[in-house]
């Protein structure tokens, strides 16, 4: 008699209010906008993948005993939101997603921050911050493409006007800045790259449980820059309070806070509605700087805000049935 495999039904995330949700993507690029600053202040005392290099071992080393916990309650290794899953998934599967949350993790952090912190060097602050807010507008075309998430009109008017608001904040940057056309080659890769990542958390957000997903992508990541960092920097680091304050900042609330914060995004809206939050990042990073680095607010910045918001709206709107 031919043995018969039971399966369980894919767990359907649980409907999550859009005030909630806008409220963690809100939350979620506030956070990954502080990096950059807190990124400035630990680079002054050493090299770019030096900082993420440890940052990520760092971050790393603090996950494993939270995922070793959870992994011995029940429905910890489950995923979030899908406590009374029968039974867990085949080997393979389990394999599977492993490796998928492996190349998500490095494309997100060894892959677009590597290149994106040496690339910042050369390249302007406001330069940078435009090419890196092009990633929703990827995303989007690569999830109708690869995912067949339906793109609807008000999705497409929402993230072009929310670009064109963040082209709009950033212009007087970046035409005020030379610009290294290697460096903003290398942003430019770094943020196709992350696209591609955001994709990915899709196929295992359901499955894999944040803190596992965390555990699998934080150390990988700082191992993989750990040789280039020596090679490229000599692991080269000026001790200094700011310099340990940074890099706590980077691993503890940036590495893992955003980490579970995309996870819980994209599970909960999809992966363009989840880096459609990327473009409240020229608007944060330009307060964040004001609120502790004195720099000054022009007139352009506050105009600009305003189609940022018009097209978070659009985007966050439901889909008629």
């Amino acid at each position: 008699m031919p043995r018969v495999r039971i399966t369980a039904p894919p767990t359907t995330p649980a409907a999550v209010s859009r005030l909630r949700f806008a409220l963690v993507g809100t939350l979620f690029s506030l956070v990954w906008s502080s990096a950059f600053i807190a990124g400035k202040v630990g680079m002054a005392a050493s090299g770019p993948l030096t900082l993420l290099s440890l940052r990520f071992l760092l971050a790393g080393l603090l996950v494993w005993p939270i995922a070793r916990l959870r992994a011995g309650t029940p429905g910890g290794v489950q995923g979030a939101g899908a406590p009374g899953r029968p039974e867990r998934a085949p080997k393979a599967q389990q394999l599977r997603d492993g490796l998928v949350a492996l190349l998500a993790g490095l494309l997100n952090n060894a892959v677009y921050l590597g290149l994106a912190f040496v690339g910042m060097r050369t390249v302007p602050a406001g330069l940078t911050t435009i090419v890196v807010s092009t990633s929703p507008l990827v995303t989007s075309a690569l999830a109708a493409l690869a995912l067949r998430e339906r793109l609807g009109w008000r999705a497409a008017a929402g993230l072009a006007a929310g670009f064109a608001g963040v082209v709009w904040i950033m212009r007087a940057r970046a035409l005020s800045g030379s610009a290294d056309l290697h460096g903003v080659a290398l942003i430019l890769l770094g943020t196709v790259a992350l696209s591609v990542s955001t994709l990915l958390y899709r196929k295992i957000a359901g499955r894999l449980d944040p803190w596992r997903i965390a555990l699998i992508q934080l150390p990988a990541s700082g191992l993989v820059l750990l040789p280039l960092a020596w090679w490229r920097e000599g692991l080269a680091v000026l001790p200094s309070a700011a310099f340990f304050g940074s890099l706590l900042y980077l691993a503890v609330v940036v590495s893992i806070g955003t980490t579970l914060m995309l996870l819980w995004l994209v599970r909960h809206g999809g992966a363009s509605r989840a880096s459609s939050f990327h473009l409240l990042n020229p608007l944060f990073g330009t307060l964040l700087a004001v609120l502790l680095l004195g720099e000054h607010i022009p007139l352009s910045d506050l105009l600009g805000a305003l189609p940022i918001m018009a097209g978070l709206g659009l985007v966050l709107q439901p889909r008629r049935a």
